[in-house]
């Protein structure tokens, strides 16, 4: 089992570095450059991939307590959220440095930006609950309609919502940035497994998640520290302590992100989300990724403005 995960977990690994090298390559000189793909592209391409078999989890986990969403509802409004926010800062880039770039861009740019973008998300958010409430009339049902609705709102924000934080991540730094903040979240992940396998005697939460430990949490904190200021030597933009600080801020968001997954399961009463090997399912593989997505975000964005 452990050599299944860590095969898998390298050739995952792997894949992901491959396709944000061709990311960066790809988006070199956009929008002047003929034949360029924005920046953020081929990770829109991805979380496009992921969502689908994503929500299909999180319907299954929520069958369990008898609560039923639609799939279609729920793929299409996650879709929508996790690319809007991108596709509205590519619609500002356009219309601010329009030398060179495509003049069909730039007009659908023009329409896009008269939709008022900003709103779109709760707008989305809105007909996705509307949405909820007439797929469960359909069963001519009253019961569960507010959990039908709660649910459908939960794999939205949490599937659609949170990993859309990555794309604008993307558009104002290097691909290389997006790469560091997933090696801090799953540095933190990986050392709180071993560690806390190996030395852990105190249990973090107990009734949650056993396995997990407090020596196992700390020891994730100080490798995604490590982490963080080992990485600041290929980059201007951080002190190795502002590194050694994000870091741990990151860590610490991806491990309880970790535990709100296993909530979501325990709840469910499963071990696992899914059936990919070594890994237990697509949910146990972003949690820690998808509630430290706004972290960086923010953290970022406070930073660099």
């Amino acid at each position: 089992m452990l050599k299944q995960r860590i095969t898998l977990g390298l050739l995952f690994g792997g894949a992901l570095l491959i396709m944000f090298y061709f990311d960066q390559t790809l988006s070199r000189g956009w929008p002047a450059r003929q034949l360029s793909f924005p920046p953020g592209a081929l990770l829109a391409i991805t979380f496009l991939v992921i969502i689908p078999p994503a929500i299909y989890e999180m319907r299954r986990l929520l069958e369990r307590q008898g609560v039923i969403i639609s799939l279609r509802v729920c793929v299409a409004s996650a879709i929508l959220c996790m690319l809007w926010p991108w596709l509205e800062q590519l619609s500002e880039m356009l219309l601010n440095r329009p030398a060179g770039s495509s003049p069909i861009a730039v007009q659908v740019a023009r329409w896009f930006h008269t939709l008022k973008p900003g709103y779109l998300v709760p707008t989305v958010l809105a007909i996705a609950l509307a949405g909820a409430f007439a797929m469960h009339s359909r069963r001519q049902k009253i019961e569960g309609a507010m959990a039908s609705a709660g649910g459908s709102l939960l794999a939205i924000v949490y599937l659609g919502v949170l990993p859309g934080f990555y794309l604008p991540i993307r558009l104002s730094h290097s691909a290389g940035m997006v790469v560091s903040i997933l090696l801090m979240v799953k540095g933190a992940d990986i050392s709180a497994y071993f560690f806390g396998r190996w030395i852990g005697r105190h249990k973090l939460i107990a009734w949650l998640s056993p396995g997990k430990t407090w020596e196992g949490f700390i020891s994730g904190l100080f490798a995604a520290a490590v982490i963080g200021a080992i990485l600041t030597h290929f980059s201007p933009e951080f002190d190795w302590w502002e590194g050694a600080l994000v870091g741990i801020l990151l860590g610490a968001a991806g491990q309880i992100g970790d535990l709100l997954e296993s909530l979501l399961k325990r709840d469910a009463g499963v071990k696992d989300s899914g059936q990919v090997p070594g890994f237990g399912g697509v949910l146990d593989m972003l949690d820690s990724p998808l509630l430290a997505a706004p972290v960086a975000y923010w953290v970022l964005k406070l930073v660099h403005g």
